[in-house]
């Protein structure tokens, strides 16, 4: 039996949102680490950026590794965790013609400031998840949890 980590993330309120195509290139590896990993989130470190990605089956969050929350659970405890800064939510059919295709998804902002933070997520997320693709080649990736929290 493996022991499973689970991470806690917080989901601020909504602040903007736009359709974005995601480059098949990006997609395609999105995919292929997903379904090395059939049980929990894949997480997947941008060092370059000090970010965190938390891959699930519909659904990309970022999370900067820097910033932390508490917030009162539903027992009055108290619960720490990452804030989730950006989301790339995809349609739930993932049907496109060809794997040369971009993949929709809707780009969901919860900070004002971060409208830029898309644009350096792009090239710094793929070099991640091309280092996880090949450290994990011929392996399943370990198993990770992820529990969501609305603030």
């Amino acid at each position: 039996m493996t022991n499973t980590v689970t991470e806690t993330f917080f989901l601020p309120k909504e602040v903007d949102r736009k359709s974005w195509l995601v480059p098949a290139e990006i997609y395609n590896l999105f995919h292929s680490l997903q379904a090395r990993n059939h049980v929990g989130h894949v997480f997947v470190p941008i060092r370059i950026m000090q970010f965190m990605a938390v891959l699930d089956k519909n659904e990309i969050v970022f999370v900067d590794g820097q910033s932390y929350a508490v917030s009162e659970n539903s027992s009055g405890e108290n619960e720490g965790g990452r804030l989730i800064l950006i989301s790339w939510k995809f349609p739930t059919s993932h049907d496109r013609d060809s794997l040369d295709e971009p993949m929709p998804c809707e780009v969901i902002y919860y900070d004002k400031k971060n409208s830029d933070l898309q644009l350096r997520l792009i090239l710094a997320f793929r070099e991640a998840m091309e280092l996880m693709d090949q450290r994990y080649r011929d392996k399943e990736i370990p198993v990770q949890g992820a529990q969501i929290l609305t603030l």
